[in-house]
Parts: structure tokens; C-alpha cells; sequence
């Protein structure tokens, strides 16, 4: 069991349990499959996690912040890392992984992040490995990356013609559903003495 969280009083009950049947073993899976290992849902597992999910997360969308924001960004991307490292902190902090769980978290999101990245960027290895190693590899990639021939550059732009055509779109619909009331006389308010 888990030594930080029966030191800090987070769960209660937590024995190491010897002897347990597989049939016992499968119920307890599935009860913490099925409560989303949330102590909120009545699951108990005394906080041995080997993985942090929560680090996991923070990971990828600082990832995804510094890879597909622009380069000039310098101060998304600092704080983004900065949010990362400050998430990681505060999960150990409140003693919820051992370190060891936030480590192999950022260190397997990252790499996995990495490969795939390298992976998909690779012209050489489109070209030269056959679908079947890749999907050893990686079974989403052959799904994600089928239709890609190149490498996809990142262009940058601000959204302001899509938004400027949607609301230039509403506004003549306003205006065209206000005329509209105003010939069938519906919406208008007549003065009442």
C-alpha cells in the first residue's frame, strides 16, 4: 500500500491485501474501471497509481501549445512550460503520486509525443516503411496519417476573416427576419394611451 497516503490520512483501510483470488483481483478492476478511480465513487485503491494521468494531461497540452503555436509566442510557451512544471509540483505536493508516478508520466507523454511527431514529419519513412511496421508502432497513426503525403507546416494566422464573414452572415439574417416581421406586422408595439 501506499506509504504517503496512510502517513497523510487520505485513505483509510489501506492493508496490504495477500491471498486474493483472481476473480477478486478482476471485481477490484473493475470496480475501479468502472469508477473512473475516483475515491468519489466509492473506489479504494490506496493511491498506488503508477502513472500520473494528471501529469499526463498537463504534458500533452503544454506539447501541443509548443509545438503548434508560432515560434514568436516565446511567452505561451514559457508559461506554458512553467504551468507544466508548477501542475507536476503541486501533485506531489499534495501527495496524491509518488514521484516516481509524475517522473515515467512526463518522461512516456513526452517521448510518445516525440515519436510520433518525428514519425509523421519523416518523408524518408512514408516512403521506405511498409504500413504494417507502422502499425506495430502505432496503431492510430496508419488511421490518423493515411491521407497525408507531406509534411502539414504550421501557418499561423489570426481567424478574422471566418468570423468577420459569420457575423456579416447574422446580421443580414437579422436584418432580413426583422423586415420580414415588419411586413406581416408581427413584432411591432403600437402605443397604448
Amino acid at each position: 500500500s501506499s506509504g504517503i497516503n496512510a502517513e497523510y490520512g487520505h485513505l483509510e483501510n489501506c492493508e496490504v491485501r495477500i491471498g486474493d483470488s483472481w476473480d477478486d483481483r478482476l471485481q477490484h478492476v473493475i470496480s475501479i474501471w468502472r469508477g473512473a478511480g475516483m475515491s468519489i465513487s466509492g473506489v479504494r485503491t490506496c493511491g498506488d497509481y503508477m502513472f500520473s494521468g494528471h501529469t499526463a494531461v498537463l504534458t500533452v497540452l503544454n506539447l501541443f501549445v509548443c509545438e503548434y503555436s508560432s515560434s514568436k509566442l516565446r511567452f505561451l510557451q514559457t508559461l506554458s512550460w512553467s504551468l507544466n512544471l508548477f501542475g507536476a509540483f503541486f501533485i506531489l505536493a499534495a501527495h496524491e503520486h509518488y514521484t516516481i508516478d509524475v517522473i515515467v508520466a512526463f518522461y512516456i507523454t513526452s517521448r510518445t509525443f516525440a515519436y510520433y511527431h518525428v514519425l509523421a514529419n519523416s518523408l524518408a519513412h512514408k516512403q521506405h516503411h511498409s504500413k504494417e511496421l507502422t502499425w506495430s508502432w502505432f496503431p492510430l497513426y496508419s488511421y490518423f496519417e493515411e491521407h497525408v503525403d507531406s509534411k502539414i507546416l504550421n501557418e499561423y494566422e489570426w481567424p478574422w476573416e471566418p468570423i468577420v464573414a459569420f457575423c456579416t452572415r447574422r446580421y443580414h439574417w437579422f436584418r432580413l427576419i426583422r423586415e420580414e416581421r415588419r411586413k406581416n406586422g408581427v413584432g411591432t408595439f403600437s402605443k397604448i394611451d
